[in-house]
């Protein structure tokens, strides 16, 4: 009977692993999401795994040599005591298959709200008010806009000082 396994791969090899996995016809899945990033001051989005160097495998432990597995470029190991394999629940990978068909899944929550979204200021003096997001201010700040006794102020935060206003 075919059970989901855990395989832990070498560092940025996931989509090697589940090549020749796939060549062996095993089948594989690694859930992917878009994230946002400020990289040199821009904001990027880029198509990264969301558990990096884990992959879960889709198989028959009777049907497949366990050391054929392991030794797939690749993978390092696979999750587990020893010889024994743990078993991946199905209902969380095919949650994470659905969830990853979902536009609005892939998209990870970040910290990097768009210019013009409203955030709240979490730390410092302003810690409370509302403010507008205007743009990245180098990789580790972004610029505020901030509406104070009738005059548009703007300021320089950590990105760790505020959060996007959820409605």
């Amino acid at each position: 009977m075919k059970y989901w396994y855990l395989a832990y791969c070498r560092p940025k090899e996931e989509e090697r692993a589940k090549l020749h996995l796939h060549n062996q016809g095993i089948d594989s899945y690694y859930p992917l999401v878009l994230t946002r990033k400020i990289i040199r001051g821009k904001i990027t989005e880029k198509i990264e795994p969301m558990f990096p160097r884990y992959l879960f495998i889709h198989m028959d432990i009777d049907e497949f040599s366990p050391i054929k597995i392991r030794s797939t470029r690749g993978i390092h190991h696979i999750i587990g005591h020893g010889s024994h394999w743990d078993k991946v629940p199905a209902e969380l990978v095919y949650q994470l298959m659905r969830n990853e068909d979902d536009d609005e899944c892939r998209k990870v929550a970040s910290r990097l709200p768009k210019p013009g979204q409203k955030v709240i200021i979490d730390e410092g003096p302003f810690s409370g008010l509302q403010a507008i997001y205007q743009e990245p201010d180098g990789e580790q700040r972004s610029l505020l806009l901030i509406s104070m006794l009738n005059q548009d102020i703007h300021g320089s935060f950590a990105n760790n000082c505020f959060r996007c206003v959820t409605d």
